[in-house]
């Protein structure tokens, strides 16, 4: 589907360079954001991002020159909450159709994704957000997030690289906001309102790609 983008009108992925871009509207403030993508020969994930509320711009640093066939992303959020040690929950960006069937479903966590379970995965995503974390347990942390990746996908979650998407909560019971995905080329020039947004989604994130089973990883 052709979504309108912030720098002109959003294409397909080509073989052409381009960034990819996320503009995210969450509910919450969602920190520790690994995105994921995936493409024809594998899949990467880059860490981490912040979003503020209501609308913040991510755009993946790192030039794509392989198609992405799907993404999803996951991050961790306070949902809003005032207490003074505030619990962690996980949120999580899939394609609308089966956002909408998780929320109108009621499903738990544990009735879609056997095998993981939502504490882990916040775990993992707090470690790769971490400049403290050491080598192996942020190699621990990214094969647990490339197998819930590969869950994901197998299910169904994954949306396009121009397409739009929902923000799930399972501990909310509800959705979490929405967003759209675009592509810009490598050549664009964005507008200074679009900057401003950009900015905001590079908020204490050092940026480092994944590739999967990489033993070396590439930082922004």
């Amino acid at each position: 589907m052709a979504v309108a983008s912030l720098f002109g009108t959003a294409g397909s992925a080509s073989a052409a360079s381009y960034y990819q871009n996320y503009l995210v509207r969450p509910a919450y403030d969602i920190s520790s954001i690994v995105l994921y993508q995936k493409t024809e020969t594998g899949g990467g994930t880059t860490n981490s991002f912040d979003v503020l509320a209501p609308e913040t711009l991510i755009t993946d640093p790192f030039v794509k020159l392989d198609p992405i066939t799907g993404t999803y992303f996951l991050g961790v959020s306070t949902l809003g909450s005032q207490d003074e040690e505030p619990a962690n929950h996980l949120v999580l960006a899939f394609n609308d159709s089966f956002a909408s069937g998780i929320v109108t479903g009621g499903l738990d966590f544990a009735d879609i994704f056997s095998g993981f379970d939502e504490s882990s995965l916040i775990g993992a995503l707090l470690t790769l957000s971490s400049s403290e974390s050491s080598e192996l347990a942020i190699e621990n942390a990214s094969d647990l997030i490339f197998n819930f990746s590969d869950a994901v996908t197998d299910l169904g979650g994954l949306f396009g690289s121009v397409d739009t998407f929902s923000l799930v909560s399972f501990s909310a019971g509800s959705d979490a906001g929405a967003g759209y995905s675009y592509t810009t080329s490598v050549g664009g020039v964005p507008e200074p309102d679009a900057w401003a947004l950009m900015i905001l989604g590079f908020v204490g994130a050092g940026a480092v790609l994944r590739r999967r089973r990489a033993t070396s990883c590439a930082m922004a």
